[in-house]
């Protein structure tokens, strides 16, 4: 992990200190004003214009964060001075202007499309981005006990990237606002703030993937009718967007309809009464219109300050419905059993943007018979197969009950016995280094081991290849165990000579082996298990 500015003994990677702000970091400034008799939040213009040491400059809106108090936040992506100014309905507020310095630092900073591969991620240093997710819906819900062991442990667990999501309940996101809806609930916000901020000073490269409305398809369908509806993005974007660890993802698992099919709507005899019936009954009523979704992704680009990549999240089986919307810089998925990596070499075709399966089985739901192996194999398969995918352990959109629900941290619940799927992805983090590879300018083809993806994924370049000897024991994903035997692949090589490398993706140890010609070849694993196959041309 990227190391951070230290005051005392607390790491800082979010300052208000104008002299000590870390590259790749955040800078706040605060500033106070009585607002009167005027709402503080809604009818109270605030911004800021950011100058960075190149000329440029970026505007960015504040937010009220209570008592008086207003703050704007800027992501120092330039090393240097930087100057900012205000403006605001509010005098108390108006025509404010300093400076701060923008120092070196460790930082890998926000994530981005990789610029060498539209495929691939990349933090803003250019460093690759290996992207080994984990579902972990409610880490900023205030109720949640667990969330700094989670948090923690996710990151010592090898995960790089969490979603997460702004409702404390599954389909109800009412804690965003005061019970009459007159105003944003600021504790709630609050708490969500100190949270991502703990993970940004504690663990910066783990990259979260922020779900504002989560599954309230009331909410969703309010928008452009309720203007508080509107300030969820809105207020989620001044206040988060800097942060280098945030990603933006507007729904989840939402069914995404045009405007010719009918919404479901409750009868007179069944219209739900009071809002926490009413959103009890929206949440089970997935129906939300792709138009609306597009309005939402419009405004939040046009917002945006500083380039936070923003998605959409839509039902199992599918697909993505946003592949051509300006707005959208990545695919989301949610699928079952990809361990053939179909799903994710289709939508590559469709889009030069990368393509993540959010959403396949998880440990305590549709669970697979043998997690460990099935999470292994669907990581590595989905990897050499151009995209990314995440895990999910526990009931992470359910409260925390003390057993398989709610947020825990990983080790923890690995210990208690409640799971094992994510034991190996120190391994993928040790291969890439070990081997000094990344997967930018890879490209799948299956064809080098006879187009067989449920037994062999394989990607190459001009210079590597890299194969993936699944070994399952039988023809189904869900109950499939790694095989006991050793596996073989049959491969059809360029004409050149090539090292060879294996790889055990359960214990991390490598093997060597005599370096081979090119040609029809037929190679053994050194044992029994599922093994990775790295051939590099010399």
């Amino acid at each position: 992990m990227g190391r951070a500015l230290i005051f005392g003994t607390q790491p800082v990677n979010l300052s208000t200190d104008p002299s000590n702000v870390p590259h790749y970091g955040v800078f706040e400034l605060a500033l106070d004003a009585d607002p009167g008799l005027s709402h503080p939040i809604f009818d109270v213009t605030f911004s800021v214009t950011f100058t960075r040491p190149d000329g440029s400059t970026v505007t960015t809106e504040g937010f009220f964060d209570g008592c008086n108090r207003y703050r704007a936040r800027a992501y120092g992506d330039q090393a240097g001075e930087w100057r900012w100014n205000s403006r605001s309905s509010l005098s108390g507020l108006n025509g404010h202007s300093g400076t701060f310095t923008v120092h070196p630092s460790s930082l890998k900073g926000q994530l981005q499309r990789h610029p060498n591969d539209p495929h691939q991620f990349a933090y803003a240093d250019g460093t690759w981005f290996l992207h080994i997710g984990d579902t972990g819906y409610r880490f900023v819900v205030d109720l949640e006990p667990e969330w700094q062991a989670y948090i923690d442990q996710a990151a010592s667990a090898g995960f790089t990237k969490i979603r997460t999501w702004f409702c404390r309940g599954r389909s109800d996101v009412q804690a965003l606002f005061t019970p009459d809806r007159r105003s944003l609930n600021l504790p709630y916000w609050q708490e969500i703030d100190r949270r991502l901020r703990y993970a940004l000073n504690h663990h910066p490269d783990l990259i979260f993937k922020v779900i504002p409305y989560g599954e309230d398809t009331g909410e969703l369908r309010r928008y452009g009718e309720d203007p508080i509806t509107e300030w969820i993005p809105r207020y989620a974007q001044a206040r988060f967007s800097a942060f280098p660890n945030v990603t933006w993802c507007i729904s989840n698992d939402r069914q995404i309809v045009g405007d010719e099919e009918p919404l479901e709507e409750p009868g007179a005899s069944d219209a739900p009464s009071g809002m926490a019936t009413a959103n009890a009954y929206w949440g089970g009523n997935r129906k939300v219109r792709a138009a609306t979704i597009d309005r939402i992704g419009e405004a939040m680009a046009a917002r945006e300050p500083w380039g936070t990549l923003l998605t959409n999240h839509q039902c199992r089986f599918s697909g993505y419905t946003f592949t051509d919307a300006p707005w959208s810089d990545l695919i989301t998925l949610e699928d079952i059993d990809q361990v053939h990596g179909a799903l994710i070499r289709d939508y590559r075709t469709r889009a030069n943007v990368p393509v993540v399966n959010d959403e396949d089985r998880y440990e305590h739901y549709r669970p697979p018979q043998h997690p460990r192996y099935f999470f292994r194999r669907l990581f590595w398969a989905s990897l050499l197969s151009g995209g990314h995918v995440t895990y999910g352990g526990l009931r992470s959109y359910e409260t925390y009950d003390g057993d398989a629900q709610g947020i825990a941290g990983y080790w923890d619940a690995a210990r208690a016995g409640k799971l094992t799927g994510a034991h190996d992805f120190r391994n993928i983090h040790a291969f890439f280094r070990d081997s000094g590879l990344t997967l930018v300018g890879f490209e799948p083809d299956d064809s080098i081991a006879g187009n067989d993806p449920l037994r062999y994924q394989c990607t190459r370049t001009n210079k590597a290849i890299l194969v993936y000897l699944a070994n399952p024991s039988g023809t189904d994903p869900e109950s499939d165990d790694v095989a006991g035997s050793t596996p073989e692949v049959a491969l059809q090589l360029d004409d050149r000579t090539f090292a060879l490398r294996w790889f055990d993706p359960a214990t991390a140890e490598w093997f060597h082996a005599p370096e081979l010609a090119g040609g029809a070849h037929t190679l053994t694993a050194p044992g029994p298990g599922d093994w990775v196959l790295w051939l590099q041309s010399v």
